[in-house]
């Protein structure tokens, strides 16, 4: 780049930095500071905040400033496109031009003497004193055109400083440093020094900022220098805003971002323009929570994209190897969770003394989960429970690995409970796969992972069963549901079923019979449950959108209506019926079911068998009308 180009580039900072400055303050201002400068270590106490890089003194900074951390790289390319952008259109400069470019004349009153056309540019080629009358009487602006290379704001920064001093300092612009020596370059942009956050302030927040920091100090071969890419620690809060791509990989037996038991919580947002972070522990170390023979607690994740990744033995979101995963939350963001072999997607790693998974809650965002082997999707690792788990909004698919239940307990354990779906959850919770190789049969969907349940046939033969399932308290559901799926070992879906929401009976209610009715009255035409001998049964029914949902807790029933009932449902407004048992879900089109042209329809589920009935054989049925 030329040096003009770079003056322009300058000046144009300097304006945009002064105007800046004429506007309100911000409640806090920005501090960077560069990876590829050294290792940093931030901290805060009752004095205020600290921050120390590489062989440097620590230096003091303001206490409620936000440090943003970033590269060279990305120091330069941010200000490149802010001088090139809308930033600096907004300056007046624009974007930079090359030298040829001549800046026009500054406007001038009307009754000034100016010199004619081509004549305005000859005062810098002519002796000095000529026509020094006629140019007394231009303004004094004038004279900035003697170097057809600066632009004319560059004269008035003087004035423009003077009017900002009375303000406070705006936050400096993330302006390129000057020229350093890189410190532990890797390949693909990866650095390999480490942050290090100490928060020692109670009830108050150190505030960070990752932009594009990609850190790789992995190093599992080495058992002696493990390493953290990122670590958090203290009694006060950090709060981590992610912009752009960041990725963080830590060495052996230490989290990719690090929080063991401290009291503060750690929470990763994303509120300003768009972030991500991949976070990948070491062995015996989760993605993000404790490190090896360490729990966590106090996590929280609001938005991003956030993909944690866990060590053998150690949680994906939650504890490292033998460390418990306690009062982790999600509110937003798309969260993806792997757990190492023996530790949950979202809860404790396994083995070891340390406790389970416990009061996690999702109210939010897309969360996927995945145990790893004898890990719960969300819960406790192998060996070890989930308890107090809750979940109120939000998309969540939770997938036990190898004999771990979905949401609840790791393979070898018992005890989970107190997991309750409500609100407009979609929550997906699917069975860890059993396996032949060790006699081990499946975990729960939602419940304990496989305990050494099963029976033997008469030839001496085990056939390992499945972990117990638990009931989900769904009192609170609303428009949500919970979808359960069992595998075979072979990955064919051995048995399927759902839950809705369970209506509250009205006296008046046609759609809203009570617990013990069992038909839905439409009018004259009735819809009921009956069992495959014709004794009714009892049912919940529930109309969401275009969708009557007919539930009956039983392995075998038959659904059975008239055509008038279908031709009811029509004028409500209904579309589709959906037939739940516990272990089958059949839905059947209206118009399909009225265009066979009997007067009447039924549906059998016999375990996990369905079975819909010609017109003929549904009329042929002596159903027992209430």
């Amino acid at each position: 780049m030329r040096k003009t180009d770079a003056f322009r580039r300058a000046a144009a900072l300097l304006a945009a930095l002064s105007i800046t400055v004429s506007l309100a303050a911000p409640a806090f201002a920005e501090t960077y500071y560069y990876i590829d400068d050294g290792d940093i270590t931030i901290t805060k106490d009752e004095n205020g905040q600290t921050v120390k890089q590489g062989n440097k003194e620590a230096e003091n900074i303001g206490a409620d400033e936000e440090i943003i951390i970033t590269t060279h790289k990305e120091a330069a390319a941010t200000l490149e496109s802010d001088l090139e952008g809308p930033a600096a259109e907004d300056t007046g400069f624009g974007p930079v031009v090359e030298d040829n470019y001549q800046p026009a004349a500054p406007a001038q009153p009307e009754d000034a003497d100016q010199p004619e056309g081509a004549d305005q540019q000859k005062d810098a080629d002519q002796p000095e004193g000529a026509d020094q009358q006629e140019s007394a009487d231009q303004p004094k602006d004038a004279d900035q055109q003697e170097d057809a290379d600066q632009q004319k704001d560059a004269d008035q920064q003087e004035g423009a400083d003077q009017q900002a001093q009375p303000q406070q300092a705006a936050p400096a612009p993330a302006a390129a440093p000057a020229a350093s020596t890189p410190v532990n370059p890797k390949k693909d942009g990866f650095w390999g020094n480490t942050i290090t956050v100490i928060n020692n302030f109670a009830n108050t927040v150190l505030n960070l900022t990752l932009k594009d920091v990609k850190i790789d100090v992995s190093n599992d071969y080495d058992f002696n220098d493990g390493k953290a890419a990122l670590s958090v620690q203290g009694d006060g809060n950090v709060t981590i805003e992610l912009d752009g791509k960041n990725e963080l990989k830590s060495g052996y037996g230490r989290a990719g971002l690090e929080k063991n038991t401290s009291k503060g919580t750690l929470t990763l947002k994303d509120d300003k323009e768009p972030g991500s972070l991949k976070a990948e522990g070491g062995t015996g170390a989760a993605g993000i929570g404790g490190s090896e023979n360490n729990g966590t607690n106090n996590i929280t994740i609001s938005g991003g994209t956030v993909k944690a990744i866990g060590g053998p033995q150690s949680a994906g979101i939650g504890g490292g190897n033998g460390g418990g995963g306690d009062h982790i939350t999600i509110t937003g963001g798309t969260v993806t969770a792997e757990g190492g072999p023996g530790g949950a997607g979202i809860g404790s790693g396994g083995e070891g003394d340390g406790d389970g998974g416990s009061h996690i809650t999702i109210t939010g965002g897309t969360v996927n989960a995945i145990g790893g082997y004898w890990g719960a999707g969300i819960g406790g690792g192998g060996f070890k429970s989930g308890n107090d788990i809750t979940i109120t909004g939000g998309t969540v698919t939770a997938e036990g690995g190898t004999c771990g239940a979905g949401i609840g307990g790791g393979g070898w354990s018992s005890g989970s409970g107190n997991i309750t779906v409500s609100g407009a959850a979609q929550v997906t919770a699917v069975a860890g796969k059993g396996q032949k190789l060790n006699a081990s049969g499946s975990g729960a969907t939602i419940g304990d992972g496989y305990h050494d349940e099963g029976t033997y046939d008469e030839d001496g033969n085990w056939f390992p069963g499945s972990g117990k399932e638990v009931q989900a308290d769904i009192n609170g559901l609303t428009t949500g549901h919970i979808y359960h799926e069992v595998y075979n070992e072979d990955g064919s879906l051995k048995r399927e079923w759902w839950e809705f929401a369970r209506p509250k009976p009205t006296p008046d209610g046609p759609n809203a019979p009570a617990e013990e009715s069992n038909e839905v009255d439409l009018g004259t035409p009735v819809l009921h449950v009956e069992t495959l001998e014709g004794d009714p049964l009892p049912f919940n029914a529930q109309q969401q959108g275009s969708t009557l949902r007919v539930t009956s807790d039983t392995l075998a029933a038959r659904l059975h209506g008239t055509r008038q009932a279908l031709e009811a449902l029509r004028e409500q407004g209904v579309e589709q019926i959906q037939f739940v048992t516990s272990f089958k879900t059949t839905t059947l089109s209206v118009e399909e079911l009225l265009a066979e042209g009997g007067s009447w329809f039924a549906l059998e589920h016999n375990g996990l068998v369905s079975r819909q009935l010609s017109a003929a054989q549904a009329e042929s049925l002596k159903c027992r009308m209430r």
